[in-house]
Formats: structure tokens, sequence, C-alpha cells
């Protein structure tokens, strides 16, 4: 009977624990890593999911691009008089823990989204959140090492449809990647690490291009006058792959038909590419990952976790590829007035019953914010 009565002060406390939380709304911050192209698009898409969801959205650009300019911009946020409940952030190398500490002390709660945990923090905070550290409420990131395995793979194949290479021989490749402290950089070269074993495909080189279309066209001229024979160039974005695109024409090379190319990011340029067939492959799709990341605040805020379900607060999704097939429908998700014309209060479980009863799924959700908006588009 006692146990019993207990249940039932428990569910009516949760309860009401809910009804209070949905009649408040989250005051949330962005703090992009930097104000490229593809954060710009981060940042837009959220912005519309946070207007559907009626949260209280500012983002905050990191202009000089480095973790302690990124650790300052988080004090000049935390410092506000009228400071957020909720920090949206990137893992930086060296600062992040500074940053949870700092945001329990203000007492913020963090969700950390794109790039993994390194291995190096997970001793201090945890290898997920809410293990050590219970502001950091979150994590949700794309599965790098997947996407750097599988652009190569996409590469090895395309050139062995255009016989680039004699028949038996691994495909020789090239690789351009990012900055020293980026996580997503140094897991995209781990996943290409593991493919180019010299069997079915060859690594001649990487060079780190800092993210940089400029440095990138530089270094890829060099790389292709040191080997001639490179058949494939594999970046870890699209800018860099742009950038080795405009050094292989400068060098007499015709991208999509004598070598082949491929980045990340699903950059607008990237499809223009793709259209005219210099640019094999962009994978992408996480330039949703801050609107998603975003949802799940919210939803949490407003009383529905997104790990009761006894599942890890720790998610994950995975790229999808961006190719001459399929490009006119990545274009439509890209599109800022299809987002407009999407309604996110559907992906919410505040606002749809059915959906609580069903464990959250990044990827399900990934999938349903792509279809949702490519049937903006009329596909």
């Amino acid at each position: 009977m006692v146990l019993r009565v207990v249940l039932l002060v428990s569910l009516i406390f949760c309860s009401v624990c809910r009804v209070a939380a949905a009649d408040t709304s989250p005051n949330v911050v962005f703090l992009s890593p930097d104000n490229s192209r593809f954060w710009q698009m981060v940042a837009g898409f959220m912005g519309q999911v946070a207007e559907d969801l009626e949260v209280e959205f500012d983002v905050q650009f990191d202009e000089e691009r480095h973790r302690l300019s990124y650790l300052r911009l988080v004090q000049q946020v935390l410092d506000r008089e009228d400071k957020p409940d909720y920090l949206i952030i990137m893992w930086k190398d060296q600062v992040t823990t500074q940053i949870l500490e700092y945001a329990r002390q203000h007492k913020v709660k963090v969700f950390s989204f794109n790039t993994a945990v390194p291995e190096a923090a997970r001793e201090k905070v945890g290898s997920a959140p809410r293990e050590k550290v219970e502001n950091w409420i979150g994590h949700l990131g794309v599965d790098n090492v997947s996407g750097g395995q599988k652009l190569a793979r996409l590469l090895e194949q395309r050139a062995l449809e255009l016989t680039l290479i004699q028949p038996g021989q691994p495909v020789p490749i090239v690789a351009l990647t990012g900055t020293l402290d980026s996580s997503a950089a140094r897991d995209r070269m781990l996943g290409l690490l593991e493919v180019t074993d010299g069997e079915s495909a060859k690594l001649l080189q990487s060079v780190r291009a800092d993210w940089s279309e400029l440095q990138a066209r530089d270094k890829t001229s060099v790389l292709l006058r040191r080997y001639p024979n490179t058949a494939a160039i594999w970046s870890a974005s699209d800018g860099m792959a742009l950038g080795a695109m405009d050094a292989a024409r400068r060098a007499g090379l015709r991208p999509g038909n004598d070598l082949v190319v491929g980045g990340i990011d699903w950059e607008p340029e990237a499809l223009a590419a793709i259209r005219a067939g210099d640019l094999y492959v962009s994978l992408g799709r996480h330039f949703m990952g801050g609107g998603l990341a975003l949802l799940l605040v919210h939803d949490y805020h407003r009383g529905y976790d997104f790990a009761d379900s006894g599942q890890s607060a720790s998610m994950h999704y995975q790229f999808q590829a961006a190719t001459a097939d399929n490009v006119d429908d990545i274009a439509h998700m890209l599109a800022p007035e299809n987002w407009k014309a999407v309604d996110f209060r559907a992906f919410s479980r505040v606002f749809n019953s059915q959906l609580r009863e069903v464990p959250v799924s990044a990827e399900r959700l990934m999938d349903g914010f792509s279809a949702a908006l490519m049937k903006q588009g009329g596909r």
C-alpha cells in the first residue's frame, strides 16, 4: 500500500513538473566555431527550428576560429546578466572541460554536437553526458569515422569506373584535412586510413589545409606535381575540395575525368560542381545537426528527456552522399524557403503524444527532417 502511494505521488509530481515546464520556453545560445558558409547554414537552419518551437535563440560566431577565442566567447555569454538556460557548443580540444565547469558555476546546461569528445577529455568528463558532469546533458554527433571510410570507398569505386588505374592496381589517393584541434578532421582521417591499406586503395600523402580553400589549392598543386599518378583527391570538407579542383585545372587536368574529387559538407557550390560533373560526391546532412540538437533541448526543457528510455544521452547518425543521381533532391533540403515551409513541431514529443512512447533516435529524426524537406521541393 505504501509503495502504491509513493508511486502515485511520484507520477503526480512528474506530471506537475511537465505541466510547469510546458509553460516556459528555453533560452538557448549556439556558439558557432566560425562564420564560414557551412556554419552560417547550420545557424540558419537552427533559427528556423527555433522559430517553430518558439525557443528564444541566439547565435554567436567565433570569428577568430581558435579554441582560446571560443573559450572567451563562452565567458562573455555566461557573464551576461540575462544568461541563457542552455549552451549548444562544439567540443574544442583543451578548453571544453573548462567550458563545462564555467557553465556549471553559472547554472547553465550544455549540449554538445557535431564533433566527438576527445580521448584526452574523457577521463575528466566521462565518455558520455551525465556520467561525471551533471550540467552536460547531451551530445549529438555525425559518425565522422564512417564518413571518412565512405568517402574513400566512393572515390575508389568511381576511379575504377573511369579506368583511371591499371586493373589490379590500388587507387592512388591524396588527402586534405582540417585543423589540428578538430576531432572531426581527425576522425574523418582515421576512417580514410582504415580503408587505404594498399590493396584496393593507397594513400600517397595527406596534408593539413586548415579547412581553407586557398591553402587546399596551393597544397594540392604541390601534391599533383609530386604524385602525377594521383587518381583521387579525398577532402575533409567541400571548401578544400573546391580549392583542390582549382589546382587540378591549373595543372591541366579535368576534375571528373582525369581524376576524382570528393568532399564533405553539402555546400551549395559543391552541389553546383556535382551538377557540372567536376565534383563526384559530397557527404552531408550534418548541417541539420544543430537544428536537431535544438529540438532535443527544447523537449528536454519541457519535460521530455531524450534519454528517458534508458538510452545514452550521446546520440549519433550517419552521413548521406550527394552525387549526380540525387543532387537535385539534396538541393531541396538546403533551400531556406523549404525550411520555412516545414513545421518542425511535428518532430517534437511535446506536441505529439504518439512520439512519447518511441525511443528517441537521431538517425530516424534526421531521416524525418530529410523527407519533410524534400517533400516541400515536390519530391
